[in-house]
């Protein structure tokens, strides 16, 4: 949703039909990048792809359909799976929705980079309102607009809305409430990775990211610089501490519990326990400290910087996913988050 903010906000501001789709449920597929999304316009080509663009067509139809915003069913058969450039086929339930029915504060969070909840009402198969909530940086506040028609169902919207962003990432999920559906769908800047301490870890820890899609900086030391980029991180991101200096990683450590973002703390259970000390002598309790992981990684038997760098990453992705990182094979959970 990110990636088609821009042109649906300057295809609205031109008074341009504009139709906006994206996958709220799925099976199958092996996989997809979450908060992806394409903007369909009446009159010109369209912003972004869904499945590979599998799906684009069935999101054009919504343009002249009666009803403008619905709740389809697709099933993509192997071949048209493996030609869109997925792994595997499979059946996706997708939300098509007009974007002039979607309060416009949503596009502006999208722009902004801001954490956002849409909810949508879905009655039947057809969508009846749409709510947002907006973290905003500039009020401080978990802002609101829009309705879904009535004080109760807006209750319940905003509810849903709030503990979906308690997540921290992308999301998407169809919650029942009587004979109402609620579509609730969360979308937050990519991942921020600040890295502290040199090094080969340092650096596979920084490709890994960005692999990823995540921003990823290392910092040397515990400077005004190093102190401003993690005081301005948030839940979706995370601190990785490498440094066994007890002059930069206690710092770095106290300053990065307090903002709710993932902290991972490499080093041995004697320099952790040390570390914690530390922490306890500044005034932290051991509520906080345990909210550190260190050592910090997933026990994959990684014994390089590269793939101790993918136990550090998969760790994060578990801490966002509130997982508990067991093999699928053991798992009844879905697949695909």
């Amino acid at each position: 949703m990110r990636e088609i903010a821009g042109k649906v906000s300057e295809g609205l501001a031109a008074g341009r039909r504009v139709q906006v789709g994206r996958v709220v449920e799925f099976k199958g597929f092996g996989g997809r990048r979450a908060g992806e999304a394409v903007a369909i316009f009446r009159d010109g080509p369209a912003s972004g792809s869904l499945l590979g663009g599998a799906a684009d067509g069935a999101i054009a139809q919504g343009i002249t359909a009666s009803s403008p915003s619905i709740l389809l069913e697709l099933d993509v058969g192997e071949s048209e799976a493996v030609a869109a450039g997925l792994a595997c086929g499979g059946v996706a339930t997708v939300l098509s929705s007009d974007a002039a029915a979607i309060p416009p504060e949503l596009w502006v969070a999208l722009e902004n980079g801001w954490p956002v909840a849409l909810v949508t009402r879905v009655d039947g198969e057809v969508a009846s309102g749409a709510l947002v909530l907006v973290d905003s940086p500039v009020t401080r506040t978990l802002e609101r607009h829009g309705s879904l028609g009535d004080v109760t169902s807006d209750e319940e919207a905003a509810r849903a809305g709030r503990q979906a962003l308690r997540f921290g990432r992308d999301s998407a999920q169809i919650q029942l409430h009587g004979d109402t559906r609620l579509i609730v769908e969360t979308y937050f800047p990519s991942t921020r990775l600040v890295v502290v301490g040199e090094g080969q870890l340092a650096d596979a820890l920084a490709a890994q990211g960005r692999l990823l899609g995540w921003s990823a900086v290392i910092a040397a030391a515990w400077d005004d610089g190093t102190a401003e980029q993690i005081r301005s991180l948030g839940p979706p991101d995370a601190v990785v501490v490498l440094s066994h200096d007890p002059e930069i990683d206690a710092p770095v450590l106290a300053a990065a519990l307090a903002t709710g973002c993932y902290v991972g703390a490499l080093g041995s259970r004697h320099t952790q326990s040390r570390r914690r000390e530390q922490l306890r002598r500044g005034g932290l309790g051991d509520a906080v400290i345990d909210r550190i992981y260190g050592p910090v990684g997933l026990d994959i038997g990684a014994r390089t910087p590269e793939e101790t760098a993918v136990a550090v990453a998969s760790e994060i992705l578990a801490h966002r996913s509130g997982r508990s990182a067991a093999s699928l094979r053991s798992s009844s959970r879905p697949i695909n988050g």
